[in-house]
């Protein structure tokens, strides 16, 4: 029975090869929901690198003679239930990422296919024996509006997180002292209780801190994050990851993560794939910021110390310290998500992400100024409104891209309007003053005739249409000129 032949809504493999890929691939361009043979029963795979990972470490115990095998026969036995969580859990979320890459499909099919080629050039895939398409075929799905189906997503999925597995072996990311707590919540909390020690000592230790660290990163950012920004900045691959371990901890990502997971059978799973994508725009804004602050050689336990506790006051502040281009913006987001069926709470906290990313330049300018940290923050929000910079962000951000350089082109916009935001705060924090506000009037005053030029040029650019990448650039050329002020 061919693809296209299929009546049925769903299939799902419960055996290997319950269809052929290319069958896969024509089902699901006819609109059928599947994923692959390996998708569908990764549980089985994953549950018995679980047990191995456990039996090693205990196998040892065993030789050296601190334990007995009818004590270790009974322990495996009660971690039984353990076990099948954290599998069925890692299961769930890889199927979820499936999904929203799935969502956006179209809009990234350039993207999708630099991925590809990148894979190619590694030696890791051959276009051919994976099934996937060509550039002619990738030139047809583009002009039908089509991208890669979920099969299709589903062989990228796996040989994404390969690639970054080995990228992350070959580095030393994985030695860092913090991801000893990553190996730790690897294991059953028994095992982890009772035989601490052993398990922190695994020989394994680096392959399963790469393995999480390789499944959370494109499990959570998608297939060709990592390697997206690697090739764009030069950096290695392994360098993002550890940013983007940085990130998710400093801003405690996993609260947003759980609170939309919660809502499965409550909403959509339309809004769902909505509110994932706020929090995966705040966590990407904060892995970019981190690396080029240059963090990433740093030890992690140092960057969230420095970090994580003040990002949480500075949280504590909102909405109330907004002015009020930001807190109208704020009070929309909040009511739209609302008004969609998200609990008030969790609607409140995704509306902050479109302002918490800008938190470690606030903590930084707090230091440098020696000042509070509200106080910092009333200055970089306080002239952000003057200029329109959340306008000019939120321009840059929404640019519709169709290549790689034209994706690299916005996103070099997008940092340089943070850096020069940051900088204008930073005079206005030198700037004499017992306020925010009287700080921001003081510096306004000194250069009123400048100002006043640059401010108009904004305003006149905020309602020109149509907004395209030239006029952004011309924003953000002004804001250049008032950063030198």
């Amino acid at each position: 029975v061919n693809g296209r032949e299929l009546r049925c809504k769903v299939v799902g493999e419960g055996g290997n090869l319950g269809m052929t890929q290319l069958g896969r691939v024509e089902y699901a361009l006819g609109g059928g929901r599947i994923n692959t043979d390996s998708i569908d029963n990764s549980g089985g795979v994953h549950s018995s690198d679980r047990e191995v990972n456990i039996k090693i470490p205990l196998n040892g115990l065993m030789q050296a003679g601190s334990l007995t095998r009818d004590k270790r026969d009974p322990l495996l036995a009660r971690m039984t239930d353990d076990l099948a969580g954290a599998v069925l859990y890692d299961s769930y979320v890889q199927s979820l990422a499936i999904s929203l890459l799935e969502k956006d499909a179209p809009a990234r099919l350039g993207e999708h296919a630099d991925l590809i080629r990148l894979l190619e050039r590694d030696g890791l895939i051959t276009r051919a024996v994976e099934y996937l398409p060509d550039d002619e075929a990738m030139t047809e799905r583009r002009t039908r509006g089509k991208g890669l189906t979920r099969p299709e997503l589903a062989i990228l999925v796996s040989w994404s997180k390969i690639s970054l597995f080995d990228a992350m072996l070959k580095s030393e990311v994985p030695d860092d002292a913090f991801f000893v707590r990553d190996l730790l919540a690897y294991f059953p909390g028994e095992l982890v209780k009772k035989y601490r020690e052993a398990l922190a000592n695994h020989r394994l230790r680096r392959e399963i801190v790469a393995t999480v660290l390789s499944n959370a990163v494109v499990n959570r950012m998608g297939i060709a994050f990592a390697h997206r920004f690697a090739e764009d900045h030069g950096i290695p691959r392994a360098d993002v990851i550890k940013a983007y371990a940085m990130a998710h901890e400093a801003f405690d990502a996993d609260r947003y993560w759980s609170a939309i997971q919660a809502l499965d059978n409550q909403v959509p799973a339309a809004l769902q794939f909505k509110l994932f994508g706020r929090a995966i725009g705040l966590i990407k804004h904060a892995t970019t910021w981190l690396i080029n602050a240059k963090y990433t050689q740093r030890p992690i336990g140092d960057v969230i110390t420095r970090f994580k506790k003040p990002i949480a006051e500075i949280e504590t502040l909102i909405p109330d310290i907004l002015p009020p281009s930001y807190r109208t913006a704020w009070d929309k987001a909040v009511e739209s998500m609302e008004k969609d069926g998200t609990p008030p709470k969790l609607a409140r906290q995704l509306a902050g992400t479109m302002v918490i990313g800008s938190a470690p330049d606030i903590i930084d300018l707090s230091r440098e100024a020696k000042v509070p940290l509200a106080e910092a923050a009333g200055v970089y929000f306080g002239i952000g409104d003057r200029l329109r910079v959340l306008w000019l962000l939120s321009s840059v951000i929404g640019l519709t891209v169709q290549s790689a350089w034209q994706a690299l082109a916005r996103s070099n916009l997008r940092d340089d309007t943070y850096r020069l935001h940051r900088l204008i705060a930073s005079r206005i924090l030198q700037t004499p003053g017992k306020s925010a506000e009287e700080r921001i009037d003081n510096w306004v005053k000194a250069h009123e005739a400048r100002l006043k030029f640059g401010v108009q040029r904004l305003q006149e650019l905020h309602v020109s249409t149509p907004v395209d990448f030239m006029v952004l650039a011309v924003g953000v050329r002004e804001l250049r000129k008032l950063s030198q002020l």
